[in-house]
């Protein structure tokens, strides 16, 4: 899915979610800091809106993300398991992967 996925600006967070009856997947492109946190909300409560089994980000395009991002997909993975919903994140970028290993919150990734 992500192919498709080109913001004209990689320095702002691109986030398109797609949703097929019970599946999510939520693509993420360029930075991902406080000021992509709103939008990927945004995406989030769209998507859990249609009741889903499951909810996927795609993160292969992000290329950077900060604690405000990373602190955004905790929350998204929370308010999944409140709705009942599996979370994943697939494809993590080498940006997200450091944060992610560095904050000790490896469960967060599909691998």
């Amino acid at each position: 899915m992500s192919d498709q996925a080109d913001p004209s600006h990689r320095d702002v967070l691109y986030v398109e979610a797609k949703y097929d009856g019970s599946e999510a997947v939520i693509i993420l492109v360029g930075e991902f800091d406080a000021t992509g946190a709103e939008p990927f909300w945004r995406a989030v409560s769209e998507v859990l809106g249609t009741d889903p089994r499951s909810v996927e980000v795609e993160a292969g395009g992000l290329t950077f993300i900060d604690s405000s991002g990373l602190m955004a997909l905790v929350r998204a993975r929370d308010a999944a398991a409140d709705a009942g919903a599996t979370f994943r994140v697939r494809e993590p970028s080498p940006a997200l992967r450091r944060i992610v290993e560095l904050c000790g919150l490896e469960e967060l990734l599909d691998e």
